[in-house]
């Protein structure tokens, strides 16, 4: 019988990344005070606040958890979810002048064969120089509010605006398949993919 998953998060990023791997799973979005954990050093804040998402969820069910946890920073500054599009702006023009750091926080547990792992995918990216028109315009007609620093790479087709990667492009955009698919081999978990038509 294969064993039922969960994915703590109602993130449009991360159920598009789980979509990918044509596994069925449900959706459980964990109830934390994330801004309860606030370590200065930011690879082990978004471990935490990951393992709390995730041992949240694990309480009352039996399933595979799989939870995660996104912010950047650039130039010092912390950035998440922003409130609104003006500050959606400010990010963009602030990540247009400096290299921007993505943490992501990722927790595994899989109590059925004793499996429970976390840690923190870190992925950097800089950006072109990109005008005020051309921000205002991204802004504008993207969903902006729902990603951590205004921006999501999985959406590079749209915007351009990618000058340098390194790391984990789905780590980078909320779930690090990498780790991921790790965990679901020793869960004994077959990757089937999805289909696409063109």
């Amino acid at each position: 019988m294969e064993q039922k998953i969960i994915l703590a998060s109602c993130s449009k990023q991360r159920k598009l990344i789980m979509d990918s791997l044509g596994l069925l799973y449900k959706v459980i979005p964990a109830d934390v005070n994330e801004k309860g954990i606030r370590d200065e050093d930011l690879e082990i804040r978004a471990e935490k606040i990951a393992r709390l998402k995730a041992e949240t969820i694990a309480k009352d069910h039996k399933e595979i958890i799989i939870a995660a946890d996104t912010f950047a920073c650039c130039d010092g500054k912390v950035l998440e979810k922003p409130e609104n599009l003006e500050e959606a702006k400010e990010m963009l023009r602030l990540e247009a002048k400096n290299k921007v750091i993505v943490y992501t926080g990722f927790c595994y547990i899989d109590k059925v064969n004793n499996i429970d792992f976390s840690t923190t995918s870190i992925s950097s990216f800089t950006l072109r120089e990109i005008t005020d028109y051309e921000i205002d315009n991204f802004v504008d007609n993207n969903p902006v509010l729902q990603w951590s620093a205004a921006f999501c790479p999985l959406y590079l087709y749209q915007t351009g605006f990618l000058k340098y990667f390194e790391g984990s492009m789905t780590g980078v955009s909320g779930l690090p398949v990498d780790l991921l698919t790790e965990c679901f081999k020793k869960s004994g978990i077959e990757i089937k993919g999805s289909k696409f038509s063109i």
